[in-house]
């Protein structure tokens, strides 16, 4: 891997080379805000823009997104200009609009200073009004799990992660993978009585030998033993018993 020297917020760090701008800012402590972003999934970011930043290279300034830009040598970045700071809060105050339902988006709006909204609100129902379609589910179903249970679909306004006409699939092993990677809370998991209800289904859930606490779902448990040839009895106990 090529090292290279960046500059960020004039101090110089050592990264690799093409590494996006957002992980070497945090990696050297310095905070730059983000929704979207998941290093385990290849083709996350850039979509909620709350990561903009002054990227200054060749005479030339540009916005970017820190979570999707690469460093390069002779590049030097900014994240906390006057610009900067305008431009992300109106970016904050555009999602708390859209989805005023998500508590991580008024927190995140109030620690940039923006306690008020100046456009109309969208009218929503239940949680998927937290939804900033982002697409971080449907990428982690399909990168990380490898299952595609869930896309998106409509566009614009509308543009959401659903299952395939909105209606129970078999795909979905009830992994709730989407649910944890959720930048916002969008996603509905509940758990009650040893059963765990996501995407309009229901899943039994496997509970552990020893402590009797449920802890996977059945038909997760099922695919990874189809598909990887795990002993099925590896997943009697939970992994704080193991």
């Amino acid at each position: 891997m090529e090292k290279i020297s960046v500059i960020i917020d004039g101090r110089t760090f050592e990264a690799v080379k093409d590494q996006c701008v957002l992980e070497v800012a945090h990696e050297n402590g310095i905070y730059i805000p983000s929704l979207c972003h998941n290093p385990e999934v290849t083709s996350s970011g850039g979509s909620c823009r709350v990561c903009l930043v002054e990227a200054h290279q060749n005479g030339r300034m540009r916005l970017v997104t820190s979570c999707n830009y690469p460093v390069r040598k002779g590049l030097e970045v900014k994240t906390d200009t006057p610009l900067v700071r305008k431009i992300r809060r109106g970016v904050l105050e555009l999602l708390m609009a859209r989805v005023p339902d998500s508590q991580v988006i008024r927190e995140m709006a109030a620690g940039e200073g923006v306690t008020g909204v100046r456009f109309r609100l969208d009218e929503g129902e239940n949680e998927r009004y937290k939804c900033i379609s982002c697409a971080m589910c449907t990428n982690v179903c399909a990168e990380v799990v490898g299952v595609c249970a869930i896309s998106m679909v409509d566009r614009g306004a509308d543009k959401k992660p659903d299952t395939p006409y909105g209606k129970p699939t078999d795909v979905c092993i009830g992994c709730g993978a989407c649910a944890y990677a959720c930048p916002t809370g969008s996603i509905v998991l509940k758990e009650k009585d040893g059963v765990r209800r996501i995407w309009g289904r229901d899943f039994n859930m496997v509970r552990c030998s020893v402590c009797g606490t449920p802890y996977i779902p059945e038909a997760q448990v099922d695919w990874i033993v189809r598909t990887t040839g795990k002993d099925r009895s590896f997943f009697d106990k939970c992994p704080d018993h193991r």
